[in-house]
């Protein structure tokens, strides 16, 4: 549907700015074989920042579930569709059980997610930085290739 509705070309856009944005990362991992873009960092407003710098600073025990409870709050396609298919689901119990399978369902590859960072962290040096810079690198190509697939 996207293909025929004339959004290609937006969309390939949209790919290769991601592209762009993961082989800067990749640059900025594997010492700077890719121009630098001038993007700012992104920062949190100072009052939040101030408010979550402890949490950010030591996220143990119930100092991390907070900050899990406040990170929910982001933007997340993946949350927006739930929400959007519980409140289509016709009753207040409908709802509440698709939200319920919701989290149930993403549990799992968050905390995993969560133990991996762990156990990478504590192997941190130059080998991880490179192949985090490597898998950056691939997934800019691959971003690319999609985008050049698309207007093809």
């Amino acid at each position: 549907m996207t293909l025929a509705s004339g959004l290609r070309w937006a969309l390939a856009a949209l790919l290769v700015l991601a592209a762009g944005l993961m082989l800067a990362q990749a640059s900025k991992r594997l010492g700077g074989w890719v121009p630098r873009l001038g993007l700012a960092t992104p920062r949190l407003p100072r009052a939040v920042e101030g408010r979550i710098g402890a949490l950010l600073a030591d996220p143990r025990g119930w100092r991390g579930v907070l900050l899990g409870v406040l990170l929910s709050a982001l933007p997340c396609g993946l949350l927006y569709a739930a929400l959007a298919a519980a409140a289509a689901g016709g009753s207040a119990l409908a709802g509440a059980i698709g939200m319920m399978a919701f989290v149930l369902g993403t549990m799992p590859a968050l905390c995993g997610v969560a133990l991996l960072g762990r156990f990478f962290a504590r192997w941190q040096g130059r080998w991880t930085r490179t192949a985090g810079g490597a898998l950056f690198a691939l997934n800019g190509v691959v971003l690319l290739a999609m985008a050049a697939r698309l207007v093809a």
